[in-house]
C-alpha cells in the first residue's frame, strides 16, 4: 500500500509538471511583466525537491530542466544541468543539515532563481557578445527572477499538500 501512495505521488507530480509545462509555454496565457515571464518549470521542481528525498528531486529536477530547456532555448543543456544539480542539492540540504520550513524553502529557491536564471544570462548572452545587457538585464530578466520566485509561493503550498496529503496515508 506505501509503495502505490509513492507512486501516487510521484503520478501527481509528473502531471502538474506538464501542466506548467503546458501553461509556461502557451503564448499569452501568463502576462509580462516589466518584460519577463516567470519560468514556472523551476517552481515546481525546487518545491518538488524541498520535501522528496535525493533520487526523486534528482529525476523531477532533471525532467523540470530538459522541459525548460525545450521550452526556453530549444537545446538539451543548461536547464537540465543547473535545475538538476539544484534540486538535489537542495534535498540533500533539506534532508540533512536545515529544517523544512517555509522560510528556509523560500531563501533556497530565491537564491536557485538568481543563480539558474542569471546564469543563463551570463552564458547566454554576456558570453556570446550581445551589446546593452545591463538594459536587457534589468528590463527582462531581474523581472523575470522576481515572477518567478513570487510563482513559487503558491506552488510551495500546492505541493506541500499534495506531500502531506499522501504522507499522511502512508
Amino acid at each position: 500500500m506505501q509503495k502505490k501512495l509513492i507512486v501516487l505521488r510521484y503520478f501527481v507530480y509528473g502531471i502538474e509538471i506538464l501542466i506548467f509545462y503546458i501553461l509556461q509555454g502557451t503564448p499569452n496565457l501568463i502576462p509580462e511583466i516589466c518584460g519577463g515571464k516567470p519560468v514556472l518549470l523551476i517552481c515546481t521542481a525546487l518545491t518538488v525537491a524541498a520535501f522528496e528525498k535525493e533520487v526523486p528531486a534528482l529525476f523531477f529536477g532533471l525532467t523540470c530542466g530538459v522541459l525548460c530547456d525545450l521550452a526556453i532555448s530549444n537545446t538539451i543543456g543548461y536547464f537540465t544541468i543547473v535545475i538538476t544539480a539544484l534540486c538535489c542539492l537542495e534535498s540533500i540540504i533539506f534532508n540533512s543539515i536545515m529544517v523544512k520550513s517555509f522560510l528556509n524553502t523560500m531563501l533556497y529557491t530565491f537564491c536557485s532563481c538568481v543563480v539558474a536564471i542569471g546564469l543563463y544570462f551570463v552564458f547566454f548572452y554576456i558570453f556570446k557578445g550581445y551589446g546593452n545587457i545591463v538594459y536587457y538585464f534589468v528590463n527582462h530578466y531581474i523581472s523575470r527572477i522576481i515572477y518567478t520566485f513570487i510563482c513559487i509561493i503558491p506552488i510551495y503550498f500546492l505541493n506541500m499538500l499534495i506531500f502531506t496529503q499522501v504522507r499522511e496515508k502512508e
